[in-house]
């Protein structure tokens, strides 16, 4: 009797792919572990899903396996039921969460390199390729028939476009050949990280700790899917969790804790290992190497490690049975990852519920829907606010300097005391935007039709939504005046001001661009370190790297733009920000925390400076409710993306009438374009309805049928 298997590759694909297995290979099959098999031109590494005894009842050519790697199942029955219904509710391709959480190395790669058989004429080329006869022509003087090169090589002497097709159409007139060798890596297991002392850490509970921890030990000794939202300080959500951690000791087994920026692991770790020690916590993420990575994989999945800790890549960890997850900062939005798209707090949140798992979100600044569910659910853990209140400093945006009076004698005071000053504007370049003061002529982007940037160090107008760029205005194009004025202050021009003010201070303006990759990063942060800086300009990119208890007075400039930005969500999002800022910095007395803005009377201001979280939510809160957003009702986003605008203003098109047919959907609106990334045009639809069901089950039946596929996030 002939035996299949049902295999999933690590490919954007939402389907499964059968196989024959050889008689020789029947006796090693399980599900879990992984095969390579022939797909298409190449050989992929796959996991077994199912095993079957009968052909599929289509008639199709069926494929044998090449050979089986593993010895044991790398992966077991329920974590392939976690990617799956991963799959289900993000509407991502089951392998390509499999291909994100597992180490690179499992996947053995096909090493394909081309050797010239056989040079024509030119003539010959010209009439097999035409317009192209040239570029292939290239091709074939750097191919050798004594030397095989590999695909890389050929595209980095090229630089061609569709190098791909072209050799793909050589080797089909047999001008060259592929050929195509499995590299097997060998692994190096480390050994057992030794064990460090045990510390009597004096984690005592508290009276403050003695109900929470009451409510929290009870679900873990039920073994019960419980959420709870434990609301507080960082440094309190820290000695609480020890405590439990203390308290349970090795009775709390396979714990994951996800925290939202590499930089936060380091001091949290220190306390974990010193508690328990170091031989049972690991530590996982994506800036290890290739072999670090794998070498911690294999030591949680052998269960020499119960607990792990890491970024939103290790919700993926192999720990069975998961007890307990702890998040470290629910509010922030490096829990998103891009691609495949998928939130680690909901993918948290699924896997204890199907594990039966406790999962606290720990927050000073929880998400109002969080705090909503948490209530309803008598879920919240409350440990207390941060006393400290923010100091709010009115001045208009139009007509006078950036910086306000009164700021400039706070920043003069700490620069007179030899301290350090930290300016916070979120808007990149010198101005928002250029236009002749004579005909009102705006820069706008040819591609976008939306307003130009002005960089004033590169004399560049760059337009943030598709990259386009081009030389500043030296004179108006339409009416060739040479006045041109400026609208919109951003990062340079504060930088600007703030030289011109204080003239021999030492003074670094920062953004994403500038310290794009960790040498640069590193190098900055040295500086500060060692006191190289009196003023530092920023984006809010600053936020998770730098050591805010080095800072003596930060400025939060116009926050209201980031408050009119186009998301519902704005409002939490500053709130957030402004808020752990206070966390991160030292209030004593000596440190101080300013917002200036040209609206002092916004609703989340106004709970800043009252220094009261629950005053920002009851209004957030309101506001949503009276607008039908949630956590009143679901709202799911899609976006797609692609090379084709149009093509896919027509799939967008398509789905939102598709959609306007189900059921329990209340709203749809969109599409709208969104700025490019990476290369691709990007359009986006908002779905509403009174429940997150509805909106999954509505989209389950639209989109089955839908290419390109979109991303989709669902909010409740």
């Amino acid at each position: 009797m002939k035996s299949y298997v049902e295999v999933v590759l690590p490919l954007p694909l939402e389907k499964t792919f059968i196989y024959s297995v050889p008689e020789n290979l029947r006796s090693a099959l399980q599900p879990g572990k992984r095969v390579l098999v022939p797909f298409r031109s190449r050989i992929l590494t796959g996991f077994i899903f199912k095993i079957k005894d009968e052909a599929p009842e289509k008639e199709i050519q069926i494929k044998p396996i090449l050979s089986v790697l593993d010895e044991e199942p790398l992966l077991s029955p329920s974590f392939f039921q976690f990617i799956w219904a991963l799959s289900q509710i993000t509407f991502g391709p089951p392998g390509e969460f499999l291909k994100a959480a597992l180490p690179p190395d499992f996947f053995v790669e096909e090493k394909g390199k081309i050797r010239l058989i056989n040079k024509p004429e030119r003539e010959e080329i010209k009439k097999q390729f035409r317009k192209r006869y040239r570029q292939v022509e290239k091709i074939l003087n750097l191919l050798r028939p004594d030397r095989a090169l590999s695909g890389l090589y050929l595209q980095r002497k090229t630089g061609f476009t569709g190098l791909t097709s072209l050799l793909r159409r050589l080797e089909e007139l047999g001008w060259v050949k592929t050929e195509r060798k499995i590299q097997l890596r060998k692994r190096k297991i480390s050994s057992v990280q030794p064990e460090v002392a045990q510390l009597n850490l004096a984690f005592l509970p508290t009276p403050e700790f003695e109900l929470p921890l009451a409510a929290v030990e009870k679900s873990l000794e039920k073994k019960e899917f419980k959420t709870f939202l434990l609301f507080g300080p960082r440094t309190r959500r820290e000695e609480f969790f020890l405590s439990l951690l203390r308290k349970w000791g090795r009775h709390l087994l396979n714990v994951l804790i996800l925290v939202p920026e590499m930089t936060e692991i380091s001091s949290f770790l220190g306390k974990i290992t010193g508690l328990i020690g170091s031989r049972r916590v690991a530590v996982l993420h994506g800036e290890l190497s290739a072999g670090q990575r794998e070498a911690a994989w294999l030591r949680i999945w052998r269960g020499e490690a119960d607990v792990v800790i890491g970024p939103r890549s290790a919700v993926f960890a192999p720990l069975p049975e998961i007890r307990l997850i702890y998040i470290t900062e629910e509010a922030d939005e490096a829990y998103l990852h891009p691609s495949p798209f998928y939130d680690a707090r909901e993918v948290a949140r699924l896997r204890a519920s199907q594990e039966r798992a406790v999962i606290l979100f720990g927050s000073s600044t929880p998400s109002v829907s969080l705090l909503a569910r948490a209530r309803k659910e008598s879920a919240l853990l409350d440990l207390g606010q941060i006393q400290e209140k923010v100091r709010i400093i009115s001045h208009p945006s139009a007509g006078t300097g950036i910086l306000s009076p009164e700021l400039q004698r706070l920043i003069s005071q700490r620069l007179n005391s030899g301290e350090k000053v930290a300016l916070l504007v979120n808007r990149r370049g010198y101005a928002s935007f250029l236009s002749c003061l004579r005909c009102g002529h705006i820069a706008l982007c040819p591609e976008c039709r939306r307003p130009l940037t002005l960089y004033a160090r590169k004399e560049k107008l760059i337009c943030h939504q598709c990259g386009f760029s081009q030389a500043r205005w030296k004179r108006c194009p339409e009416c060739q005046s040479s006045v041109i004025g400026t609208k919109g202050h951003g990062l340079e021009a504060v930088e600007e001001e703030v030289k011109r003010l204080w003239p021999v201070a030492r003074v670094k303006a920062i953004e994403a661009e500038t310290l794009r990759g960790k040498e640069k990063l590193m190098k900055f942060l040295k500086e500060v370190e060692k006191d190289k800086l009196d003023i530092i300009i920023g984006t809010q990119f600053l936020r998770p790297h730098l050591n805010w208890q080095k800072i003596s007075l930060i400025a939060v400039l116009s926050p209201e733009l980031m408050l009119a930005y186009p998301d519902f969500r704005s409002g939490e999002k500053v709130f957030s920000l402004i808020r752990r800022l206070q966390e991160e910095m030292v209030l004593d007395g000596q440190g101080e925390l300013i917002v200036q803005t040209a609206t002092p009377d916004n609703y989340v201001l106004r709970a800043l400076a009252a220094g009261d979280y629950y005053e920002f939510a009851s209004a957030e809160l309101r506001f949503r409710r009276f607008l039908g957003l949630p956590p009143w009702k679901s709202l799911a986003r899609l976006v797609l993306s692609g090379h084709h605008l149009r093509s896919l203003g027509r799939q967008a098109r398509i789905i939102k009438t598709r959609l306007a047919s189900c059921s329990g959907i209340e709203e749809i609106l969109g599409p709208s374009i969104l700025p490019s990334a990476k290369g691709k045009y990007q359009v986006q639809m908002w779905v509403k309805a009174g429940e997150k069901q509805k909106i999954l089950s509505a989209l389950s039946s639209v989109l089955k049928e839908s290419r390109p596929f979109p991303t989709v996030e669902i909010i409740e």
